[in-house]
């Protein structure tokens, strides 16, 4: 999350939603008093104080923002967040979980332990819900119906981060990963400055991404309301990962 009261706008990080490439580009322009938290390394150093002192953290919510900001200076902010196709972003979590369960170091004696008995060190990343669900999954469809894979925080329903419990958007823009050059040159005319926007922390390319007519009608049961806020449809995913 940014939020700059010198610039007037605000980033809402969404999980696996190109939150760590948006951060990064736009820290350069940041000026003193000017918050971001995570991505960055002194996001990153800092986030453990900023959540103590004023509960906000790498991925808070819109509402959480807008709590601590409060109704006025809310209202004078560019609110703007990232969505992407659901199925993909939980196939980017499953892919992320693989990708740190492998750098994790399990020791031998871990490893035996995972073998014949399935428990994983009490420990990061092992101690992640969906390091834990991706470990102990089969594939991406399994995964997708994990209880621990549903649990973790980067699962949860896009439309939670950008909407109030009132069910009212409290954003001003929604741009989608699937478009990201047009949507964040469009961002970038309205801040008035110039940054450009790498790919970090990419996490595709483990795993299959292929998914069973059950696991595809679960998720698109789960998020039904992504499906429709955002206009995304359950299949799109399939076909991009036949094409």
């Amino acid at each position: 999350m940014i939020i700059s009261l010198n610039r007037r706008y605000v980033f809402v990080h969404i999980h696996k939603c190109a939150g760590t490439s948006v951060e990064v580009a736009l820290a350069k322009h940041l000026r003193h008093n000017d918050i971001v938290l995570g991505s960055t390394k002194s996001g990153e150093k800092n986030q453990d104080f900023f959540q103590r002192a004023i509960g906000l953290n790498k991925h808070s919510t819109a509402a959480d923002a807008k709590r601590w900001m409060g109704e006025d200076m809310w209202g004078k902010c560019f609110k703007f967040a990232f969505v992407r196709h659901p199925i993909d972003r939980l196939l980017s979590l499953y892919s992320y979980g693989l990708k740190l369960a492998e750098g994790g170091g399990m020791t031998p004696e871990e490893r035996q332990r995972f073998e014949s008995t399935g428990a994983l060190p009490d420990r990061p990343p092992f101690r992640y819900k969906a390091v834990k669900a991706a470990m102990k999954a089969r594939n991406f469809s399994e995964f997708a119906m994990h209880p621990l894979a549903l649990q973790d925080a980067g699962a949860r329903a896009q439309w939670e981060s950008v909407y109030d419990d009132q069910g009212r958007l409290i954003v001003d823009f929604i741009g989608k990963v699937e478009t990201i050059e047009q949507d964040w040159a469009r961002i970038l005319a309205h801040l008035g400055v110039e940054a450009e926007l790498e790919v970090r922390n990419v996490s595709a390319g483990r795993g299959s991404s292929q998914l069973s007519d059950e696991a595809l009608a679960f998720l698109a049961e789960r998020y039904a309301r992504d499906f429709e806020l955002f206009g995304y449809a359950p299949a799109e995913a399939r076909v991009r990962a036949a094409a």
